[in-house]
């Protein structure tokens, strides 16, 4: 056996190694080089027809999140899960939004700062219709109390209502005014609302 004939077909496989080794160092010095001018670039508009996505979120200057475009998380905790626009503010805290319902209602809400009232129950400000077509504009105080609310049951037929809570007597006073009638109630605090 010749010992020189597998020591040059050992050499040329190192030479060829060798070779793909510096080709593949460049490739990768290129590809550095291609990720860093674009991560360098400045940043333009992108303008699009038309933009497809599951969740959009728009970011402050500080990177808190400030409006989000999407669907909520199945346990969010809402009447029914949604799909609109939330609002946030400077720290990242809801402040309302406009979505729909999978139960068929849509909605409008403002909604308190935290730790004015109950967290769960901040809204203040809300405008919603629901499936039947019947819609309520409600304002709320910081106990979460309806105060004044305008009401439409969808037939023609609505008013406006203003309650009056009584919390030493734990009574809840209701004055509802229609085109014909003047009406005035008063229930026990925590009695569900006659119909």
């Amino acid at each position: 056996m010749d010992v020189v004939e597998p020591l040059e077909v050992l050499r040329t496989s190192v030479r060829r190694l060798t070779l793909l080794t510096i080709a593949l160092g460049v490739l990768v010095a290129g590809l550095a080089v291609a990720v860093i001018a674009l991560l360098m670039a400045p940043r333009g508009t992108l303008t699009v027809d038309e933009l497809h996505a599951h969740r959009v979120v728009v970011l402050d200057d500080q990177g808190v999140m400030r409006v989000e475009v999407g669907q909520d998380a199945v346990d969010a905790g809402r009447r029914s899960r949604t799909a609109g626009v939330w609002l946030y503010d400077a720290k990242g805290d809801e402040r309302g939004g406009m979505a729909t319902h999978e139960d068929g209602l849509v909605g409008l809400a403002f909604d308190a700062p935290v730790g004015k009232g109950e967290d769960h129950l901040r809204d203040r400000l809300s405008l919603r219709v629901n499936a039947d077509g019947a819609s309520q504009v409600l304002l709320t105080d910081n106990l979460t109390r309806g105060i004044v609310g305008l009401l439409s049951d969808g037939a023609g037929n609505g008013g406006v209502e203003t309650y009056r809570w009584d919390m030493d007597a734990k009574l809840i006073h209701r004055r509802y005014i229609t085109f014909d009638q003047d009406e005035r109630q008063q229930r026990p605090l925590g009695e569900p609302r006659a119909q």
